[in-house]
């Protein structure tokens, strides 16, 4: 091929980029009119030998088909992020928590933990109609088989162990749903003066291991600075409902930063209010009051103490679920609360921690205590209120039980105190040093760095910062999860996974983080290596080793690092200074090796033997590199050696695809070479290595022959038919987030994103 030919083909190039009036909707896709250049439809130019009028041909417009989702794996961890509502239900072998709410189906879906065999899964339970709720509602503390779920006025009764969930209250057009001032992730007002308080809320505290809800609607007048509202629902898991009727002016309200403010036993219902003894001044000496009715709601008394009480920690005070006992702060106690007998505020117990209440055992005489122990630790302790005696005793660090509301780490309390549960893991109820963990996982955002098929298309592999993980493709059933031995940082990128050719094994590389080899008999890492001091990285198909590109100051060279081997040998000799030698693509033996040298000036292309000898030495003399290696993003080698190029171009604010197909003859080696173009703002993504969700991931190769080739790509999958010279995007979506990867047979593909894993079938 002559120098002339070549100056047209980077004519043809600049065209590309430089006459964004010659590409036409690059979104349009199939039956949208005539190409571009006079090409049949969008899509493709004709296949004709690059250099035959290779100047005057006009790339053609991305021709793209929508696929749609045919099915779903989530990933979920029973323990919250930062993102995500951090209470968890807990009874002595099970462990629940909310995940959000579905208003397609109308359903709550709960994570699940079996604590008698570690295994998690998912629980769905459809609401009744006649509420709308938002994404992720407010679940409450103390929560074991049941838990009460809430919005505003809604109140939701939810049965676990049964799978049924009751509607109590519904939402109360009258307020509003929102109320100001709020903070927290649980997005409640936890402010300490009027100010903070909106005209009218809806508190719905949970109680009694979730058997029963108080809903209190708050009415505040900030003028008069004094409470207008009255009484209180309170509803049974039992399809009951008792009002409760007291003046909020002359005893308070319920305490807004707890749950447990509300008892009930076989005779009496008892509340927990308080009230700052001068309007407004919630930090100043407030008073409480046990509000005790009959079980028909009839009001009875209210037991109240002469002593004041300290106004900023009464949104903290609590009452044990028998009604026995208060958790509270009186100001005659200096600095502690303590645990308090009702009606003879007799103290049994001092709470010599700030916000020390964790909670109480469902049943109401147990509760579960920090208390200071050194300046590094604190003890923590189940404590009989009545007498005030340790049942058991643990330890942990200061900063594990900082928190307070929503950021408490502490959630729920098992029967007997037997487990305790953490936003950090699950505890067993027992005296020793250091907790005695039921469950105890890396709870961090699922963030998908990379993810393979096997060889067969039966298993899926992903890579995430905290594990690796492996599915059926047909179920979506996870069959292997390993956890790394290091949570990998934020915006690590993940390099490659790959399984050996039985599906025994698997690799992973993460760039700047290391090399792990796992074996999947054992679910364990049997090998690992450090960081790879180079790009490009590529696993060798039986996963001995890495084959990586050193930097263009250090020689560019190729390399091969061996597990077990404490220095790289040197695949592939860089000959040009200041250029850099990329392995694109291995056979499936590990014998033979595609070779690129970038940015020499010309196109050199080769392949290399496993001693590093050149076999073959692709003819491409005098040709444009930008066709040959420089701008690949992704390569396969068919039939007799033949090499299909994928290569990518980015300039302004237009993104070009090119396929070139070399032959592997003593002649010209260039059969032919096509292209495409979109807007690259009407198609936005990113790749490993290029900036566009066109760009297919390196190594993402996995269906095709040198006839036609499917690549993944983050917008879905890209399928190049040389034959034609035709490129077409299967998308998921026009803007996409994550990473996808397709499978050998190229009938189908996964995408992985922030919440999991969805296949979608090619048509």
């Amino acid at each position: 091929m002559n120098k002339m030919v070549w100056l047209a083909a980077a004519v043809a190039v600049f065209a590309l980029f430089t006459l964004p009036i010659l590409v036409i909707e690059a979104q349009r896709g199939p039956g949208g009119g005539k190409a571009p250049g006079g090409g049949k439809a969008p899509g493709g130019n004709t296949n004709q030998p690059w250099g035959k009028g290779a100047g005057k041909a006009i790339p053609p417009s991305l021709k793209i088909e929508d696929v749609k989702p045919d099915g779903a794996y989530e990933v979920f961890n029973l323990l919250p992020t930062q993102n995500e509502q951090p209470r968890i239900a807990v009874t002595e072998d099970k462990a629940f928590r909310l995940m959000g709410y579905q208003s397609e189906t109308r359903s709550l879906r709960f994570a699940t933990l079996d604590l008698a065999t570690n295994k998690l899964g998912v629980q769905s339970v459809r609401v009744p109609d006649g509420v709308n709720l938002p994404e992720v509602p407010r679940m409450a503390y103390d929560g074991g088989n049941q838990v009460v779920v809430s919005h505003q006025a809604a109140t939701i009764m939810v049965d676990l162990a049964k799978g049924r969930a009751k509607l109590a209250a519904g939402i109360d057009g009258s307020v509003p749903e929102t109320v100001q001032a709020t903070t927290g992730r649980g997005g409640r007002n936890r402010g300490g003066d009027s100010a903070t308080l909106p005209a009218e809320a809806y508190r719905v505290h949970g109680g009694g291991g979730g058997k029963h809800a108080l809903s209190v609607l708050v009415k505040w007048d900030n003028g008069s600075k004094r409470y207008t509202g009255n009484g209180a629902t309170l509803h049974f898991a039992e399809d009951r409902t008792v009002n409760l009727a007291w003046n909020h002016d002359m005893y308070g309200v319920p305490p807004k930063d707890r749950d447990a403010v509300c008892a009930v036993t076989d005779t009496e219902i008892i509340v927990l209010v308080t009230k700052p003894r001068s309007g407004g001044a919630f930090k100043a000496a407030t008073d409480i009051a046990c509000l005790v009715f009959d079980r028909k709601g009839v009001f009875k008394e209210a037991q109240r103490p002469e002593e004041p009480f300290v106004g900023g920690n009464a949104a903290r005070f609590t009452i044990s679920p028998c009604g026995a006992f208060l958790v509270a702060h009186a100001e005659g106690d200096g600095l502690h609360a303590h645990v308090m007998k009702r009606g003879t505020w007799e103290r049994t117990y001092k709470v010599d921690y700030m916000d020390g209440c964790i909670g109480f055992a469902p049943e109401g005489k147990i509760g579960v205590f920090i208390e200071n122990k050194t300046p590094q630790r604190v003890a923590i302790k189940a404590i009989e209120l009545a007498t005030g005696k340790a049942i058991w005793e643990t330890s942990m660090t200061h900063k594990e039980v900082e928190g307070t509301g929503d950021d408490e780490p502490f959630t729920s309390v098992a029967p007997g105190a037997a487990v305790v549960a953490l936003q950090t893991g699950i505890m067993k109820g027992v005296t020793s040093d250091e907790p005695t963990w039921l469950y105890r996982a890396n709870a961090v955002d699922f963030e998908p760095l990379c993810m393979s098929y096997d060889e067969s298309g039966k298993l899926v592999a992903v890579l995430a910062r905290n594990r690796v993980f492996v599915l059926e493709a047909r179920t979506r059933n996870e069959v292997h999860s390993i956890e790394l031995d290091k949570i990998l940082p934020d915006g690590t990128i993940g390099e490659f996974v790959a399984f050996d050719s039985r599906g025994r094994k698997l690799m992973a590389c993460a760039r700047n983080q290391g090399v792990w080899l796992f074996d999947l008999a054992t679910n364990t890492i049997e090998k690992t290596m450090p960081a790879v001091p180079g790009v490009w990285p590529r696993a060798l198909p039986d996963l001995s080793g890495v084959v990586y590109s050193m930097p263009k100051d250090q020689g560019g060279n190729v390399m091969l690092q061996r597990f077990d081997v404490t220095e790289p040998t040197r695949l592939y000799r860089c000959e040009y200074k200041d250029a850099m030698a990329v392995c694109y693509w291995i056979d499936s033996k590990g014998k033979e090796f595609l070779v690129a040298e970038r940015e020499v000036g010309e196109g050199r292309l080769f392949m290399v033997n496993e001693k590093g000898e050149v076999i073959v030495t692709y003819n491409l003399t005098d040709a444009d590199p930008a066709y040959t290696g420089d701008s690949t993003i992704a390569a396969y080698v068919g039939k007799g050696r033949k090499v299909v190029l994928i290569n990518e171009f980015n300039l302004l604010e237009y993104t070009g695809i090119n396929c070139t197909v070399i032959g592997a003859g003593a002649d010209e080696s260039i059969e032919t070479s096509f292209s495409a173009v979109f807007k690259t703002s009407d198609l936005p993504g990113r790749s490993t290595y290029g900036a566009t969700a066109a760009s297919p991931f390196f190594g993402g190769l996995n269906a095709g022959d040198e006839r036609v080739c499917k690549f993944a790509c983050p917008a879905g999958v890209l399928e190049v038919d040389v034959g034609r010279g035709i490129f077409t995007l299967h998308a998921w979506s026009r803007k996409p987030i994550g990473l996808a990867a397709i499978s050998p047979k190229g009938k189908e593909f996964f995408v992985a994103g922030s919440t999991g894993l969805t296949t979608y079938k090619i048509k």
